[in-house]
């Protein structure tokens, strides 16, 4: 077998975490800016979604924070003593610095033969679902040019939809000039964005929760092969109910599985705590026929 590891960020989040090969996977630590003190990886300290402000207290705050490329050099080459090789996947570029900062480190220690980085396009259960794959693939022994070039296939057919009334989160991460977010706030604007190649894109306005429901309900019933569903849910997502478009998404599509997730509070740190989010999960056709 193969001597791999899959290493990967701190905002994924898995459908099954006992699934096959999940020794192999090391996950990069990520710390959180909140009231002006950084809380490390430990799960005992770091603030709980509850706990963030719908509007942020200043533009720095809450921040998610990731490791620099020296740190993540250090990391890498702490590994390169167990494995032979690694298979690095990270959330989008365009969400978090962690892919940059990684390549970063690849360069500072030359280890470009020994490591593949590879940007998600996506967070959450769709990164989580792209280490699972590789970790299968590792498991049961797969190169890493063979486990790169299907996560590669995989990454066009995963769609990731969020939608946060906390704009001030958005603007934070470039997705709305600050005077926008703090005016949509007072209008009570609730954007949904998608994720394409990577890059979040506005695709409408909705008035509360109920109206993002009917429009999640919507996309899923645009797809015909679906491998899985996943949403997303951080608090007071009123009007909400995640047990009708479980119903719903389950009579369109009765053989995909379907999982629900708490926003965790690195997700909670970029999109803002009161966040819903839609996974979906597409079968390729290479793979499908």
């Amino acid at each position: 077998m193969p001597n791999i590891a899959i290493i990967t960020d701190s905002t994924a989040q898995f459908a099954n975490p006992n699934f096959h090969g999940n020794d192999i996977v090391r996950v990069i630590p990520a710390s959180i800016k909140f009231n002006d003190v950084l809380y490390d990886n430990d799960e005992d300290k770091k603030p709980k979604v509850s706990n963030f402000p719908l509007i942020p207290f200043s533009k720095t705050d809450p921040q998610l924070v990731m490791p620099d490329q020296n740190e993540l050099s250090k990391l890498f080459v702490q590994l390169l003593k167990t494995y032979n090789e690694l298979i690095v996947l990270t959330s989008s570029t365009n969400i978090t610095s962690i892919y940059q900062n990684c390549v970063d480190a690849v360069d500072l220690i030359k280890g470009k033969s020994a490591i593949q980085v590879i940007d998600s396009q996506t967070v959450s259960v769709g990164l989580g679902h792209l280490v699972q794959i590789a970790a299968e693939k590792i498991a049961t022994g797969a190169t890493s040019t063979e486990t790169e070039r299907e996560i590669r296939q995989l990454i066009p057919h995963i769609y990731t939809l969020f939608c946060s009334p906390c704009l001030r989160y958005l603007s934070n991460i470039s997705l709305l000039d600050y005077s926008q977010a703090v005016i949509g706030e007072i209008l009570s604007m609730y954007p949904i964005y998608s994720l394409e190649d990577g890059i979040p894109k506005s695709l409408c306005k909705t008035k509360n929760f109920r109206n993002t429901q009917d429009y999640f309900q919507e996309f899923i019933e645009e797809y015909e092969f679906l491998k899985h569903i996943a949403i997303i849910k951080g608090i007071g997502i009123n009007g909400f109910d995640n047990r009708t478009l479980k119903q719903y998404a389950q009579e369109i599509h009765p053989d995909t599985p379907f999982s629900e997730h708490r926003l965790n509070s690195y997700l909670a740190a970029i999109f803002g705590p009161k966040t819903l989010g839609l996974i979906v999960i597409e079968k390729p056709y290479s793979l499908e026929g």
